[in-house]
């Protein structure tokens, strides 16, 4: 027999042995795995992960049990740091996926867009959004070129500022429903746009790990916050590195549209598009079919996956 609705929960922290769970009247509890669920198969990229569903049942008041993590839609997936090479599932269940990055301070970095997509496309995640940020900055309008790549290959772009309020209004209000992620470089203005969405948010994490922590994990994982007018947001770990894990190097150009569509007219079956003759990608690239900078991105996840995908097979051998 399958659980109430009303006992089915929503993961938003994961910090030790302790799960956070909201419940459907968004109260908070902490849970431990049950034995059995604890003991089971290790699911891929890990356990238990921000935005899972779970089947819980309540033990004394604020804390409970989990006895079953529910299949997941989608996630958000790459390769951990460390020298080992794992996969670390950042959230799961994921609505939204911004991309953020700024137009200027740091300069634009199309190859981090295209890392990014790679990942949301090789999770399952439908909902991508590429945010520039700062174009208060760009006086030049250096990011049109960019915007328009990315908005000719299909996906939705938002230039913003979140010093001025530009463009801001069309942002946040993608985020007042369901599960909503951000990803970005560093000084791109992610913090600066979850404020503008939320201005309190910031003191609502920090109240939440002394409350979930107790001082007493230093955590790399993700986070969920609810958000006042509804949904919720991830608090993602810092990004040093953005690299897709566990594609097959084969299937890495499915994941470009515009190469994809060209695969099947290449003169050699099995082409790498890397440098045989007759390669009708790399034709494209210099017609200017093909975006460069999307090709050399192109060639610079192949060769991680390739040495990844190497290192992987020698840890299990």
């Amino acid at each position: 027999m399958s659980p109430d609705n009303d006992r089915i929960g929503l993961v938003l922290r994961v910090s030790g042995w302790e799960i956070l769970v909201a419940d459907h009247d968004r109260g908070d509890h902490l849970c431990q795995l049950r034995g059995k669920v604890k003991a089971g198969p290790r699911r891929v990229g890990g356990q238990v992960v921000a935005g899972d569903r779970v089947d819980w049942r309540p033990t004394d008041p604020g804390r409970g049990i989990i006895e079953a993590i529910r299949p997941r839609r989608n996630f958000i997936s790459r390769v951990a740091s460390g020298p080992r090479g794992v996969q670390q599932v950042m959230v799961a269940n994921v609505d939204r996926f911004f991309i953020v990055v700024a137009a200027r301070q740091p300069a634009l970095r199309p190859g981090f867009v295209d890392r990014a997509l790679v990942i949301a496309a090789s999770g399952g995640i439908e909902g991508v959004v590429i945010c520039i940020n700062k174009i208060d900055l760009d006086a030049l309008r250096e990011r049109d070129q960019v915007i328009s790549l990315y908005r000719d290959l299909g996906y939705e772009v938002i230039a913003t500022s979140a010093m001025t309020g530009a463009g801001m209004p069309a942002l946040i209000e993608r985020f007042h429903e369901g599960l909503s992620v951000l990803v970005g470089p560093s000084g791109g203005g992610k913090s600066s746009i979850l404020n503008a969405v939320e201005p309190e948010l910031g003191l609502r994490t920090q109240e939440l790990m002394r409350h979930h922590d107790r001082g007493r994990h230093t955590t790399t994982s993700s986070s969920l916050h609810r958000l006042s007018e509804g949904g919720y947001v991830a608090d993602t770990p810092g990004v040093k590195q953005l690299q897709p894990w566990g594609i097959p190097v084969d299937e890495l150009v499915s994941y470009f549209p515009e190469m994809a569509a060209l695969t099947g007219a290449c003169q050699f079956r099995d082409c790498s598009h890397l440098h045989e003759p007759g390669c009708r990608i790399r034709e494209a690239v210099e017609d200017g079919r093909i975006g460069a900078s999307r090709y050399d991105s192109f060639e610079r996840i192949h060769g991680e996956t390739t040495a990844g995908n190497l290192q992987e097979a020698d840890r299990r051998s």
